[in-house]
């Protein structure tokens, strides 16, 4: 009896460890992108070898595709889940050659780039640099290391894919995810001939030569500077900035790294491009400035108006809560009344708010097919459903008495991914706390 009960003792030691560690090599990040005053989101998945990444649009721009590396099979996958189409981009390229200057070994006999099996097209010098300062913190939980990196990429006078030189510079912050080993040296931009843009017949070649011992890895902070041109007054420069606003574990079905079923491959990586929308522009931006238009928590209160502080929703750790936070900040306005999102009941009166509103999420449960399917796979993923049952209770309170002004209760089905569903569920519950302040 007793070797039957250590038995089982190691056996629940076994399995409990065994999914902890499943789970600690699955990510879900939420990361910020800003180019020339504008700024895009992108949610991002991890697991074990393959990475997702779903950007988000930006000022009407055309969405960019959906994109799966499929770091084990050595390849990217892009999709548009709008046609239904996908493209395959193998990581190797056979038109590079790469010297690295760092490694010492035997003298071999030069070769030159063989012109003749090029109808037309010339070569594409890449000079790539890596330098890690040896600064270290401690980002989300993991040892980030500060490497800066420089890759200036010159045409020959003959090159078909590009006429000017590019200087690419990167300030960033790195970390190792354990499992995900994807190639982090140079790599290079997709030659826009291998996309049928160009004439099949104009072929480059790219020779790297590459200096440095320092590492890359999973960017977390990064300041990227390109400068296009010779460096006289047709120079053009421009700076983005990639910024993680959240990290996780989480359970991700495997499927988000597959190729989905009944989409078709494009030969042609031009066909994913969306067209650009005019009206679309014009709705993003009226949008962007209806936020720019809301209070922040240390602005002055209008006059004549009831100000709402917004903590933080509790309950779940499967939907975004930062975000829904500034979401349904941003919809709790009325004739009367404006809302900031706050830390803490002592930040809501330090802002001189009126009323404390919490939500709190009971029950978020799947409950569309793709859901129901996915509760037999082991570790699914939460977005991965179409569909949400969500229970919540929200507590609108005098700052001044404490006395209860309302208590609405969000209780129904919700279409979309997870954080939308919640959008749809708080956009409920907000029209209930506006009635109730009338």
């Amino acid at each position: 009896m007793k070797r039957l009960i250590l038995f089982f003792v190691v056996l629940i030691f076994v399995v409990v460890n065994s999914n902890n560690n499943a789970n600690a090599q699955q990510y879900k990040l939420r990361q910020s992108t800003s180019l020339l005053g504008m700024k895009t989101e992108s949610t991002i998945y991890v697991k074990a070898m393959r990475k997702r990444t779903e950007p988000g649009s930006m000022m009407g721009m055309p969405a960019q595709p959906i994109t799966i590396e499929q770091c084990d099979l050595q390849r990217t996958i892009k999709i548009n889940e709008k046609k239904k189409l996908y493209y395959i981009e193998p990581f190797a390229k056979d038109d590079e050659e790469i010297i690295d200057e760092d490694v010492k070994t035997a003298p071999k006999t030069k070769t030159q780039p063989k012109v003749t099996t090029i109808q037309k097209g010339g070569i594409i010098y890449i000079s790539y640099s890596i330098t890690d300062t040896g600064e270290r913190k401690k980002m989300y939980g993991f040892n980030a290391r500060h490497v800066w990196t420089s890759n200036k990429m010159v045409p020959s006078s003959n090159a078909c894919t590009m006429k000017d030189s590019i200087l690419i510079k990167t300030d960033g912050w790195y970390i190792d995810l354990p499992q995900f080993n994807c190639p982090v040296n140079y790599k290079r931009h997709s030659n826009p001939q291998e996309t049928g843009s160009l004439k099949p017949d104009c072929k480059d070649k790219f020779v790297t030569r590459r200096r440095g011992k320092g590492k890359l890895g999973f960017p977390l902070i990064e300041t990227t500077t390109i400068i296009m041109g010779d460096g006289k007054a047709s120079t053009s420069k421009f700076e983005t900035n990639l910024e993680t606003l959240e990290l996780t574990t989480a359970k991700i079905d495997s499927m988000l790294f597959e190729i989905p079923i009944g989409y078709t491959e494009t030969k042609n990586e031009q066909d994913l491009q969306d067209k650009f929308d005019v009206n679309d522009m014009i709705n993003q931006y009226k949008n962007k400035s209806d936020d720019d238009d809301r209070p922040a928590a240390n602005e002055p209160k209008a006059a004549g108006k009831i100000r709402i502080g917004v903590l933080v929703p509790t309950g779940d750790e499967q939907v975004s809560t930062a975000e829904l936070q500034q979401y349904l900040a941003g919809i709790l306005i009325g004739e009367k009344v404006e809302a900031v999102a706050v830390s803490s009941e002592e930040e809501a009166r330090n802002s001189q708010c009126d009323y404390s509103l919490v939500t709190t999420f009971i029950r978020i449960k799947s409950s569309s097919k793709v859901g129901g399917l996915l509760k037999v796979v082991k570790n699914a993923d939460p977005n991965a459903a179409t569909s949400f049952t969500i229970e919540a209770n929200m507590l609108l309170k005098s700052l001044a008495d404490g006395s209860v002004k309302a208590q609405p209760k969000i209780d129904g089905k919700f279409d979309g991914k997870i954080d939308a569903a919640a959008k749809k569920a708080l956009d409920n519950g907000s029209k209930l706390v506006l009635k109730a302040m009338k």
